[in-house]
């Protein structure tokens, strides 16, 4: 599973590139969240492994390190929304839509809180009209980006769950 993340994290970078184009209207964009987006989804399929919260700490700090430049935003964000997933996923239905909905709002909260915490610290300085727009973008990719890889993060959540021995269940 860390391996899959590390390729979603490289493949954020590479769509990032050549999606661009697609991605962005006038000076609205959107961005391309594989990794939040699997973050979030092993967590709302493995909802008793505690151990992937410190996959997410990891991913975070690379995240973090390879995108920005500095620590914090998806060292936070990851290990928090991972920990919150796992907690709706006991009272969520296990289906589709509901899984699509919580990632949605997850990914609002982390479009929002980066946007705040960059402007903040003056790193961007995007208005807030522009944010909201670019957020309708970023919702309508992350729809297409959940749909495609839904079912990728399902089977490793499940098959391969991260520091869980599943010999000792095999007979």
């Amino acid at each position: 599973m860390a391996i899959a993340l590390y390729v979603a994290l490289v493949l954020d970078g590479s769509l990032a590139l050549y999606l661009h184009q697609f991605m962005n209207y006038q000076e609205y964009g959107a961005s391309n969240w594989l990794l939040p987006i699997g973050i979030m989804l092993i967590g709302l399929f493995d909802d008793t492994n505690s151990k992937e919260i410190w996959l997410a700490l990891g991913a975070g700090v690379v995240a973090d390190i390879s995108t920005l430049g500095i620590i914090g935003i998806y060292t936070v964000f990851f290990p928090l929304s991972i920990w919150v997933c796992q907690k709706i996923a006991r009272f969520l239905p296990e289906i589709f839509w509901a899984r699509l909905i919580v990632v949605l709002i997850g990914l609002t909260i982390l479009d929002v809180y980066s946007w705040g915490i960059l402007n903040l610290v003056g790193i961007i300085n995007i208005s807030s009209r522009v944010m909201l727009i670019s957020l309708l973008f970023n919702l309508g990719w992350s729809i297409v980006f959940f749909i495609l890889t839904y079912w990728i993060w399902g089977n490793l959540a499940q098959r391969y769950p991260f520091l869980v021995d599943l010999d000792a269940y095999r007979q």
